[in-house]
This record gives C-alpha cells, structure tokens and sequence, in this order.
C-alpha cells in the first residue's frame, strides 16, 4: 500500500526529509509532495506526527481506465470493503482526465463503490460521515485513494491573524529547508501571527491529536489508534530561545494569544525592525521571516527601504547567523543578507513566493 503526503508544490524536498525522519520506509519525492509503503497504521501515524504535511491520502489503486466503463468494471474489483463500510456515503474528488465532466465520473465512482458492497444487510448502521475519495486522472490510468486526514495545517492555536500569514505546515516545511534544527535560536522581526515561533517552540510534540478519518475506517485496527494518541499525548516539545517582534501592535496581541493557546511561551516584542534589540541573541541561530510584500513589482520597490533597514539591523542584532525569507522578490529578499539563495518556491495565500535563504550581513 502507498501512503502519500501532500503538501504546497515546491516544498516537496522538506516534507520528504521530514518522513524519511520519522520513518525507515524509502520515500520517493513527487509532485506535490512525498510517497511511502506503509499501510493504515502508518498513515494514522504520520497524520500525527508530521509538520509538513497538509494531507495524508492512502492510495487504494492505480487502474487502467481508457473509458467510463471500463474504469467502473475496474472500480468493481478494489477491496472496498477494507474503506468503506456498507451503506456509508461517500464524496468523491476528481482531478483531470479525459473520461468526460468530472462530476459524472464522481458519480461513476460513488454507484461503483456500491455495487461493490452490495450484499446481506448488516444490523449496525453506517457511520454518518462520508468516506472522502481522490481519483486522479492522467492519460489512460486513473489514481484512486482514500482520504486518511486533511486540513493537517490546522492545529488549533491559531485563532488570531495578521497580513499574508503563513500556514502552520508551511512554516514548518520553510524552518526545515532553511537548515534549522529543534533547540537552535530563532528570531523572527516581522511575526505577524507568530507562526515560525511556535511551530519551533512545538518542534517535537506531535501536532496532531484528534483521530483521523483514517481511524474510522473498517480495516483499521481501532485499539491502536489509542496507544498512538497516549504516544502522543506523553511527547513534549524541545527548549528553544525565540525571539518574535513586530512593529504592529495588532500583530503583537495576535501572537500572544495564539502562543498562549499553543502552551508555549516565546518573547515577545514590539519593536521596528530597524530598533536594536535589549538583549543579545546567542548562536549561531536562525532568522526567519514573513516580511510584507504586495502583488505587483510597483508595490515591492516602494518596500525597498523596509527591506535595507531590516538587512542592516539584522547584521548588527544576529551577525553570524543564518537568514530566511518568504518573498517573492529576490532583489527585495537580497537586501536581508549576504548570498541569499532562492531554496524553494511555492505559493503562500495564492501568491507566488520563495524562500530565500542566507547570512546575515
């Protein structure tokens, strides 16, 4: 069985690291994210445990499907059973192909999924949620999985925001490609919601904690999913020195009460970027950031200025240390360090971005 982790394209390469971290299993890097062997446990497992991933699909097959019908007849021949309980509903995604509109193939595969479970009715009733299926369509072959969990990026502290956030998976993808390790200081000057900081601060306490769709499913061994949760439960987060300021103050309450909710504690500050800070940082560490930027080049260069000052400081507040920056201007991003090098590009809140990273000056 295939268990793959989704994530934004082009932060692919972190998220594999991060499995091949938390797994023996070889994991293969694809598009939009990694692939594994593994089976039901497993995917329960990493929807718990990962960072990076923004879902966990378990992939029931890859079938040859050069017509409707014939995709159907292979439909018929999958192990619904081990997914899908006997008259529970089912919602089911599809994505491109050439077998026609997609919600006609949807449906092909809902009246499939049926006929496959067809048989003696059974005296307990269905779960009333619905067992979300992908299909994937390429050419002459067809993907289809089950959803084991989604919406990984959500961890519940997060109530409060500020400008073009970050998604809590995506800042950990960035802390990982920009070479951070658990324990090594951060500074972040343009928190916003503070999403760099406390996902450092809960490096190593699992991220997850509800039970995952997959854990519903009728070939998953329900016992142990509760050895996993206390697994869990027990971890605890690495000491880390975190430093987050912002200029704004709305910034500033957003990530108070979202760190509170998070259980951890970073200092806090707000401070302009250019301001020396009251205390040195010691490291090496790492300086990671969400600065502003807008849609359009006219909007970055009228934030040139913004970005010399923040270089500036940041030689003189953290000199010695590693920089990293969400932007989607390498000449903007150039003027936060020395050598800034583009790692990654992806889109963060539908506008293209990449994480450069570099030293400070």
């Amino acid at each position: 069985m295939r268990i793959f982790c989704g994530i934004a394209p082009g932060l692919e390469e972190a998220l594999a690291e991060e499995l091949r971290a938390l797994s023996e299993r070889r994991v293969q890097v694809v598009e939009g994210g990694a692939e594994l062997d593994g089976d039901l446990v497993d995917a329960a497992g990493l929807a718990l445990w990962s960072r990076c991933a923004g879902e966990v699909l378990v992939r029931v097959a890859e079938v040859h499907a050069p017509s409707l019908e014939h995709f159907r007849k292979e439909l018929l021949r999958l192990p619904w059973k081990d997914f899908v309980h006997p008259g529970q509903r089912t919602e089911v995604r599809v994505h491109g192909g050439r077998l026609g509109r997609t919600d006609v193939v949807a449906k092909k595969v809902t009246h499939a999924v049926k006929d496959a479970l067809r048989g003696p009715r059974r005296a307990s009733r269905p779960p009333k949620h619905a067992v979300e299926l992908k299909v994937r369509l390429v050419g002459k072959k067809a993907t289809v999985s089950v959803v084991a969990a989604s919406g990984l990026h959500k961890r519940g502290w997060r109530k409060a925001s500020a400008k073009a956030p970050i998604r809590e998976n995506l800042a950990s993808a960035c802390l990982i490609a920009a070479g951070w390790q658990p324990g090594v200081p951060l500074y972040d000057p343009f928190c916003g919601a503070g999403t760099f900081g406390i996902e450092a601060l809960r490096w190593g306490a699992a991220p997850g904690g509800d039970p995952p769709p997959v854990t519903t499913l009728p070939a998953f061994p329900k016992k142990v999913w509760r050895r996993l949760a206390d697994e869990a439960r027990k971890s605890r987060p690495e000491p880390c020195d975190v430093l987050l300021a912002d200029r704004d103050p709305g910034a500033i309450r957003a990530t108070r009460s979202n760190a509170e909710r998070a259980g951890v504690k970073p200092e806090i500050l707000q401070k302009d970027v250019s301001e020396a800070l009251e205390r040195k940082m010691t490291g090496p560490g790492l300086a990671i950031m969400n600065p502003p930027y807008g849609r359009r080049v006219a909007e970055n260069v009228k934030l040139a200025g913004l970005y010399r000052r923040a270089g500036k400081a940041l030689g003189e507040q953290v000199q010695g240390w590693r920089v990293a920056a969400v932007c989607p201007d390498a000449a903007l991003a150039g003027h936060l360090g020395r050598k800034m090098e583009e790692i990654a590009r992806f889109s963060n809140g539908g506008i293209p971005v990449s994480l450069f990273v570099g030293m400070s000056r």
